[in-house]
């Protein structure tokens, strides 16, 4: 029954991993689908662009596309036997509703074969076959339409560089090549979270039918895809030597649609933003290779190992909420000394050139700075990718326009509860649970990609599982789970213990196999050690304790801390550099060395991916009760933030401590 249940999921679901990933039947039928929009997009846009009329192309077009129909009948005649269009027929032509639709009922179709397997069903034999039949017919029906686009998109271009000139053909592709990629992505990634897919599957279903290599190496933060066949090239090169078609035309697609797809498709998937090139091309080389960096400056001039992959910001520590685990104790004023626009903005150009890292502007509420439009568009213009830490209570439709169109890629709502007057209770507002729910519809109905961040509380700790429906429902689809930091507000409030820490991590990464969304825990690093222990995807993940390595917090008035929980001052942008700070600080130095950590955190095996919670050490280690949450030069340390994380209970196995290179 095992056995039958997961060939079951592997055919119909796919496998995942690497050279030996495949999509299944579903990621197959989204990826052609994905690929009919991207094939059609190629016309349409140069169409547009050029002015001019589609040149008529049915001849040619139908005489090639019968060939390719009469070829699919034969190779797949005795393998699936399913009925396929006639060779001078047109296949038909889906929307997006009418794609999601196809999807989802298939699904439930598959949902209800398995089901029948699971009972020991006696007609799940028969049942499995048919539902194989089903998805051949549209995955093949897709594949076809595919072909149709590629064909017709490659005899309009050559008839375009005849009558045209193939210099303005070229402009005109590298004029839209950018608005090819992204809205024929955004379209593949529509229906892929509609059908109920995570946005990380879409990447491997658009590298499905050539993907060969794909590696990440957190080391040097870069990573390579590589590709061995691709079938519009295949088509294409075809083509062009059946009607000699110069290959200055025949690799046009391959030249600037292509690259374009890729690094549209990696925007969407990557959290941070990355320099991307394309060493290779197989129209030249045989095979494409794409070679990115993470968050690139402008001017490599260097390899650090570790640089900003994520600034949070606190923009102002004025609020308009009464949070009791507040950990700056955020007021209704604003800090003395906050950076003025022009001093923001001085900050932006000084991150900008150690990296172009996630920009989190947080506060307090920061909605309540008059500037925040304008700090958001500087920042998305120097290539940085712009993020906001709020309540809600300030977003409505308006605004969540202004932000989108500013330059915001990302924006996490606070969620406390699915009880609405005990989130408001929980914020010190009441009405804010409505407005936050509010903000969440309003940002996903302009196409903004949202967070829900929920602090785990004694009283909440039951509702993990409603909340992260609640954000579902709201088109969410990422959800983070903070554990409180003994620090600011935040040593007021009762907190769990250690063991409910512990099992709580477990439950919540139990539960996404039920939900579509991305979870992560924060504040709680050993939750790369529970991941990795139930089998978990790690790919989407760094490491548990970023502080000080791929991570830092700037205050209000330019002061920069390892993290917003560790309120250890490390200098001031309006007295040093960030690039001076970064890289020279000690304290941020001694976090990059491993062998630095002391008791159970040095000695663990684990170390390297988990690190233990530095804020919770230092809290923790000096009865640290500051209540406004002030920062602390270095040399007026009250606590050990390289002590063990005296919340971890984990005992490790110190003969098998994993030693870091440094």
């Amino acid at each position: 029954m095992a056995q039958a249940k997961s060939l079951f999921s592997q055919i119909f679901r796919g496998v995942t991993g690497g050279k030996n990933g495949d999509p299944g039947m579903g990621g197959s039928l989204l990826y052609h689908m994905a690929m009919v929009t991207k094939m059609a997009a190629e016309t349409s846009f140069l169409i547009e662009e050029l002015n001019v009329h589609a040149p008529d192309v049915t001849e040619p077009l139908m005489r090639f596309y019968g060939d390719f129909v009469a070829d699919v009948k034969a190779l797949a005649h005795e393998i699936v036997p399913v009925a396929i269009a006639s060779e001078g027929d047109t296949p038909a032509v889906l929307g997006t509703s009418e794609k999601i639709a196809l999807f989802t009922r298939l699904t439930v179709r598959t949902k209800a074969v398995e089901a029948q397997i699971a009972n020991g069903d006696a007609a799940a034999g028969e049942s499995v076959q048919s539902l194989f039949r089903e998805w051949s017919e549209q995955v093949i029906g897709m594949r076809l339409r595919q072909e149709y686009e590629t064909i017709k998109g490659l005899l309009i271009s050559a008839e375009l560089a005849g009558t045209t000139g193939l210099q303005r053909l070229q402009t005109a592709m590298s004029r839209v090549q950018t608005k090819f990629g992204e809205e024929t992505v955004n379209i593949a990634l529509e229906v892929t979270l509609k059908v109920g897919l995570r946005r990380e599957k879409l990447q491997d279903i658009m590298l499905s039918d050539h993907f060969i290599n794909y590696t990440m190496d957190m080391e040097k933060l870069d990573g390579r895809m590589d590709f061995l066949n691709c079938p519009i090239f295949g088509s294409h090169k075809y083509l062009a030597e059946k009607m000699n078609v110069p290959d200055a035309v025949a690799t046009l697609f391959c030249t600037h649609f292509c690259y374009a797809h890729a690094k549209a498709m990696l925007e969407t998937v990557l959290p941070f933003p990355f320099t991307l090139w394309q060493p290779q091309r197989i129209a030249t080389h045989g095979k494409c290779e794409f070679y990115l960096k993470l968050a690139a400056p402008s001017k490599i001039t260097v390899s650090e190992r570790f640089v900003p992959l994520v600034v949070s910001w606190n923009v102002t520590r004025k609020c308009n909420l009464k949070c009791p685990h507040c950990y700056i104790n955020a007021t209704k004023n604003e800090l003395q000394g906050e950076l003025n626009t022009e001093e923001a903005k001085g900050l932006i150009d000084q991150i900008s050139e150690v990296s172009k890292p996630l920009l989190i502007l947080s506060g307090g509420e920061p909605m309540l700075r008059n500037d925040i439009f304008e700090l958001i568009r500087y920042g998305a213009e120097k290539g940085l990718r712009m993020g906001l830490g709020s309540n809600g209570a300030l977003i409505d439709a308006a605004a969540a326009k202004k932000l989108k169109d500013a330059g915001i890629k990302t924006v996490s709502i606070s969620l406390d509860s699915n009880i609405p007057v005990q989130h408001d209770e929980f914020r010190g507002v009441a009405g804010s649970w409505e407005k936050a729910v509010n903000a969440i519809k309003a940002l996903r109905e302009n196409g903004v990609l949202v967070q829900v961040n929920t602090t785990l509380t004694q009283q909440n700790h039951r509702q993990i599982d409603e909340i992260m429906s609640l954000a579902e429902q709201l088109g969410v689809e990422n959800f983070h789970l903070f554990f409180l930091v003994p620090t600011g507000r935040g040593v007021k409030i009762a907190d769990i213990s250690p063991t409910m820490y512990e099992d709580m991590i477990k439950a919540t990464f139990a539960k996404t196999a039920k939900h579509k969304l991305n979870v992560r825990p924060s504040c709680a690093p050993q939750f790369m050690r529970i991941a990795k222990d139930m089998g978990l995807d790690m790919r989407q993940w760094i490491r548990g304790c970023i502080a000080g390595l791929y991570y830092c917090r700037v205050y209000p008035n330019g002061d920069i801390t390892p993290c917003p929980y560790l309120p250890v001052k490390l200098g001031n942008i309006r007295e040093k550099t960030f690039n001076d700070i970064w890289f020279n600080s000690t304290v941020f130095k001694t976090l990059r060395d491993f062998d630095a950590l002391k008791g159970k955190c040095g000695a663990c095996e684990h170390r390297s991916v988990c690190g233990g919670c530095r804020a919770r050490a230092y809290g923790l280690s000096s009865d640290f009760i500051d209540f406004c949450g002030d920062l602390h030069e270095p040399t007026e340390l009250k606590g050990d933030y390289l002590a063990e994380d005296p919340w971890c209970v984990y005992q490790p196995h110190a003969s098998t401590a994993e030693k870091t290179p440094h």
